[in-house]
């Protein structure tokens, strides 16, 4: 069952009501626009150069030991999730929570030798919001992951999510790779773009019974990273289409969930039968 504690529910209902003000995107749209920051300085005509120098090195990175594991986990924590429903939702919710912070504080840092220490600050605000909703998630529990029926079509998420997860492209490469080794042990599991499909992908298989609140504000931010590098590598990097098309589940599930995470109560009431 979700929690009815009434300083929760006030809670909820204060986040769910400020999650529909058209104003909370234009918010974090300006968080993101955050400049960068180098301890040895640039010119501001350089930084995509210095955004690309942490994303190809970041601090996450730093383990390769931890890339199999980030992702053999959240397989085990889905699969649970599906099968045993609620029984797993604590360790879901915590897990993704935990992953978000870590994303937000070491995907978007690194230590270059041209640049020094540097942050992409805009991103790391926008994934620390996302962290800190799902680390509000993980303690109401708002997520109701009981076992209910789906209609075929709701699946249509599914392998998307597989592409996202498996990330079909070497390390420090912007070629197709569909080795074992690769598919197996990549950093997929330590990266936002492709990690956000798989978790949204389980929230609108559940849905509605969801956290909406959460389920717009990571969608929406997830909107932002899915056109950003679609637009990077398909127009002003066209050599690296590939990592572009490895970023269209990021797109299209992200608006997906952030469509279903304004559909009208109204609608949301009928398909549950409630």
């Amino acid at each position: 069952m979700v929690s009815t504690n009434a300083p929760g529910e006030r809670t909820h209902s204060r986040l769910d009501a400020l999650t529909r003000r058209w104003w909370l995107y234009p918010l974090l749209l300006l968080l993101w626009c955050i400049p960068l920051h180098t301890s040895k300085g640039y010119d501001r005509t350089e930084s995509m150069e210095v955004i690309a120098q942490v994303l190809m090195d970041p601090l996450i990175y730093a383990v390769p030991a931890l890339m199999p594991v980030a992702k053999l986990v959240p397989v085990l924590l889905i699969v649970g999730v599906m099968v045993v429903g609620n029984r797993m939702r604590r360790l879901f919710n915590g897990y993704v929570a935990l992953l978000y912070v870590a994303l937000a504080f070491f995907q978007t840092t690194a230590v270059t030798e041209r640049y020094g220490f540097v942050v992409i600050s805009g991103n790391l605000a926008v994934v620390l919001v996302v962290g800190a909703v799902w680390a509000w998630e993980a303690i109401v529990g708002r997520n109701d992951f009981a076992a209910r029926e789906r209609p075929p079509w709701k699946w249509w998420v599914a392998p998307l999510a597989l592409v996202a997860l498996l990330a079909p492209v070497g390390s420090g490469s912007l070629s197709p790779d569909f080795s074992p080794g690769v598919l197996l042990a990549n950093e997929s599991g330590l990266t936002y773009c492709m990690m956000t499909p798989v978790i949204l992908a389980v929230l609108t298989l559940f849905y509605p019974t969801v956290n909406l609140a959460v389920l717009r504000v990571s969608s929406f931010v997830g909107i932002i990273f899915g056109v950003v590098n679609l637009v990077t590598w398909f127009l002003v990097m066209p050599e690296g289409w590939w990592m572009g098309v490895l970023h269209i589940p990021l797109l299209a599930i992200s608006i997906y969930a952030f469509v279903l995470g304004h559909t009208r109560v109204e609608a949301r009431a009928e398909e549950t039968g409630i």
